[in-house]
């Protein structure tokens, strides 16, 4: 056991200090002194609702100081003394527009932005996000990524995150897109926090729970995510770590493990898992350096006997205790030397 717990850590560790192309980003940061403790915490990028030119520059400067990317719009560094000095900052990509299906706004007029944009800042990568997958039809085209944002909880079955990932990546096949990526945005905040469109005015909320928004980020990378997006870091426009850090905990364990599993996400090989998916558990394997990684996914609202092919020794758990069934909604992850 004890040779087990010193492998593992020495795997994290060194799945730690790989810097993993898929984003694993924070949503809403307005405060550049906080860009340490998310990095900290395991994201590797951030993205900003903020316009203030003076705020993007000490952003930009604070992120590169600490190898982090940072997601913001472009209008306001485009035509400006500042378009030079933005052309060098670590910018993952270009924020086009927020939601345009929700506003209506068609997707040509968010081409013009994306025309604009690559045309100040040709080689720069741009990114929107639509409120559900069935809207993927109109704006896949609009920009080089599409994002898509879902908040079931506690209103929803946890399940319609990957249902949304899944439709706008079937619809992205259709359209010929599917070379561009999808980033998924996982529900980091409380709905009661927000307008609420009922008549009895009664809110409706809670924040996930680490093992809720562990369950959604699996859920989209299974179905095609290639980036994870967490909104938000701020609660009642007060940064986490400082109004709720009990739900701050609760983000950084679920990003911690996250920041270790992107890479085997991102270059993994896919390989014939020993059991097939059924309706409710969902099976992947990657092969990453030299070791199996089986992904068990119970996307049912009930316990799911763990399949006898992964009682065998060999395998061991990472993160999670191996158990002889799988809880409601959640991911066991075993790891096993590839023969």
């Amino acid at each position: 056991m004890t040779k087990f717990i010193i492998a593992f850590f020495l795997f994290a560790g060194a799945v730690f200090a790989q810097a993993a192309s898929y984003p694993l980003c924070m949503y809403g940061v307005n405060d550049a002194k906080y860009i340490k403790t998310i990095k900290k915490a395991g994201f590797n990028c951030v993205q900003t609702y903020s316009k203030d030119l003076d705020f993007l520059k000490t952003l930009a400067q604070e992120a590169k100081n600490h190898n982090v990317k940072i997601v913001i719009f472009p209008d306001t560094v485009i035509e400006n003394d500042f378009q030079a000095e933005a052309a060098n900052w670590p910018i993952l990509a270009f924020y086009l527009y927020d939601e345009p299906d929700v506003s209506r706004v068609s997707w040509r007029e968010v081409k013009k932005i994306d025309d604009k944009t690559k045309s100040a800042f040709p080689g720069h990568k741009t990114a929107v996000v639509v409120g559900r997958g069935s809207h993927a039809k109109n704006y896949c085209k609009s920009a080089d990524i599409l994002m898509i944002d879902w908040y079931p909880v506690p209103h929803l079955d946890l399940t319609s995150f990957g249902k949304q990932i899944s439709e706008a990546k079937k619809i992205m096949t259709e359209s010929k897109t599917a070379g561009k990526p999808l980033w998924g945005v996982v529900q980091s905040f409380d709905w009661r926090e927000y307008k609420q469109y009922r008549p009895d005015d009664k809110r409706i909320g809670r924040f996930p729970t680490a093992e809720e928004m562990l369950f959604m980020a699996y859920h989209g990378l299974f179905e095609g995510a290639e980036g994870l997006f967490f909104f938000t870091f701020n609660s009642n426009s007060v940064p986490l770590p400082q109004s709720k850090p009990e739900y701050w905990k609760r983000v950084k364990k679920a990003a911690k493990e996250l920041q270790k599993i992107l890479p085997i996400f991102e270059s993994g090989v896919l390989e014939n898992p020993p059991i097939a998916s059924t309706g409710t558990l969902k099976a992947q394997r990657r092969l990453y350096k030299g070791y199996y990684y089986d992904f068990l996914l119970n996307t049912s609202d009930v316990q799911e006997p763990l399949p006898e092919e992964f009682k065998q020794k060999t395998y061991k758990t990472l993160y999670r205790a191996k158990t002889e069934t799988l809880a409601p909604r959640s991911v066991m992850i075993l790891r096993s030397k590839a023969k």
